[in-house]
Formats: structure tokens, C-alpha cells, sequence
């Protein structure tokens, strides 16, 4: 499994975690940054649930912690995506379009280090599609409301894992050019050092589609970005012996109009996303918290008086 030292805002780490895309402070912050931009139809029931979606848009790297597993295996290989994996330099268009297919081509263990992130984005999102659609229905189950606010969540951290160039290479953490760490210098530290200087655009709606293909063009242009990042780093770390105010500084400087197109981008693409999966959902009506409900038919099977 991938590992580095896990860095968390405001708390001292002990122990190493798995490698987590633009880190977990990143991740509920890029996401409600994307819920502010949804369109006014789900506004009021997303900002009334803008704490809770972000905080639990960290959440399926808390599974990858506590080792659990989807219908497709370990939670770890639905982070990422990584063509370059594969040997060959594939056109998007020739590119596996099930997960089946991927198995098939190459074997169970060589698609399992290319990853999945594709097929479980696509997941998530036909869950989410049908939690709504269950809100619409006059009788649905209770509960959909409270899904559909979880899915949410979940499908935004796959969504900003595709948007992480170093989920989209197998030099995931720098290991090929001697630059260990540059995963979490690059996604968390160095971010979180300058969050008040970002410099995100506000989030849009617009058109996806195909949601596993959005996520194949969206892992093309992340690791197109890889060799930036590298260079950046490589740049500010010489001559020096650690990682210091003038190693991020310098850093900063550099990778500081990428992130802030990226991040941008990513969050344009949350809330586009969410908003694509309401519409083809029906775009039921969102009952803010405490709003009165239609009361539930009684179903009394046969013979009952």
C-alpha cells in the first residue's frame, strides 16, 4: 500500500496513513467551495448541508485506513488511475471501458495497480442518481434524503482525487526522481501554508456527460501536469537540506497558478457533477431539515382489516 506520513491541520500525527489526495483538510474544503456553486434549485438544502458534506468528502480515505473493501476489492485502487501502468500509451478512446474489461486485458493484479478510480467515480454517481430519484417518488424510503447528502460526499473525493496530477502516475510520490514526499508537499503543505492567498475561482455549472469518460480526460490533463510539479520541486529544494520557510516559499511561488487552476477546475467539476446527477435524477424537490413531509401511505397486506 502507498504510505506517507499523513499530515492533518492542527494535529500532531503518529502514525502513517495512506497517500490521500489534495489531503483531508483539502478535500472538505474544496468541496464546500463546490457546494456554494450549485444552481438556486439545490442551494438551500446543500448550503444546510455544506458542514456535513465536507466533512464526510474525507471519508473514503478513512476506509483505505481501516482496510475496507468495495464490490471491486480494496478500497485502495479507487483513488487512483494511472495509464503510464499499463505499458503503452493508449489513445482515451482505446481505452478499457469496464472495469471488466481492464481485468481482462491485462489480469486481475496488473488492473488493480492501474487503478479504478473511473469505475467507482461511475459508481458513486449512478448511486446517487438513483438516492435521488427515490426522493422523488411519493412513497420513497425515508432515508434517501440522508443518502443522497452522503453520496454527495463520497463522490466528490473521487471526483477531486482524478484532479490530482499524482493520482494519475505511477511516480505517485516522487519515488522514481528521488523526491519522496512531493505527494503530500504538493496536495496538503504547501496549500495549507498559503490557504489564505488561493486564489480559487468560484464554482460553475456545466455540462459533463459520460461520467467515466469526464474522468478519463480529467486523468489525461492530471498527469500532464506531473512533470511541472516535479520541476517546481526539484527547483526549490536545491542546495538545500530540508524541506524549510524557504524551500515552500519558493516552492509556493511556482506551483501557486496551478493549483489555483486546478483546484478551480476541480471544484467547477464537484458541483457540475452533483448538479448532472439531480437532473438525471428527476431533480426532485430537496426538503431543507425539519420541513413537513407528506405523511406515508399505509400499506396493509392482503386480508388485513
Amino acid at each position: 500500500m502507498r504510505v506517507l506520513a499523513a499530515l492533518a491541520v492542527g494535529l500532531m500525527v503518529l502514525v502513517p496513513a495512506p497517500v490521500a489526495a489534495w489531503g483531508m483538510e483539502v478535500h472538505k474544503w474544496i468541496t464546500r467551495l463546490a457546494l456554494d456553486g450549485l444552481p438556486p434549485e439545490l442551494k438551500p438544502f446543500f448550503a444546510e448541508q455544506r458542514e456535513y458534506i465536507g466533512e464526510h468528502a474525507a471519508d473514503p480515505d478513512l476506509w483505505r485506513v481501516a482496510e475496507l473493501k468495495s464490490k471491486f476489492g480494496d478500497e485502495e485502487p479507487n483513488h487512483f488511475f494511472e495509464p503510464a501502468s499499463m505499458g503503452e500509451r493508449l489513445p482515451l478512446d482505446a481505452m478499457p471501458k469496464t472495469w471488466q474489461e481492464l481485468v481482462s486485458r491485462y489480469g486481475l493484479e496488473r488492473a488493480n495497480k492501474i487503478g479504478r478510480l473511473p469505475w467507482r467515480a461511475e459508481e458513486m454517481y449512478g448511486l446517487l442518481v438513483a438516492r435521488f430519484k427515490e426522493i422523488g417518488q411519493p412513497n420513497g424510503p425515508p432515508y434517501a434524503l440522508d443518502n443522497a447528502r452522503f453520496l454527495a460526499a463520497v463522490l466528490a473525493h473521487y471526483l477531486e482525487d482524478a484532479h490530482q496530477p499524482f493520482h494519475a502516475t505511477p511516480d505517485y510520490d516522487g519515488q522514481a526522481t528521488g523526491q519522496r514526499g512531493i505527494h503530500s508537499r504538493f496536495e496538503t503543505t504547501v496549500i495549507v501554508r498559503n490557504l489564505p492567498a488561493m486564489r480559487v475561482a468560484p464554482a460553475t455549472v456545466r455540462p459533463v456527460g459520460n461520467i467515466r469518460d469526464f474522468i478519463f480526460a480529467t486523468i489525461n490533463d492530471s498527469e500532464a501536469l506531473v512533470p511541472k510539479v516535479l520541476a517546481a520541486d526539484r527547483a526549490a529544494a536545491a542546495g538545500k537540506a530540508s524541506y524549510d520557510d524557504v524551500y515552500y516559499a519558493a516552492f509556493w511561488s511556482d506551483v501557486r497558478p496551478l493549483l489555483d487552476k486546478r483546484l478551480s477546475e476541480t471544484a467547477s467539476a464537484v458541483a457540475s457533477i452533483i448538479a448532472q446527477a439531480w437532473q438525471e435524477g428527476g431533480r426532485p424537490a430537496l426538503p431543507l431539515k425539519g420541513a413537513p413531509r407528506s405523511p406515508a401511505a399505509i400499506r396493509r397486506g392482503r386480508g388485513a382489516l
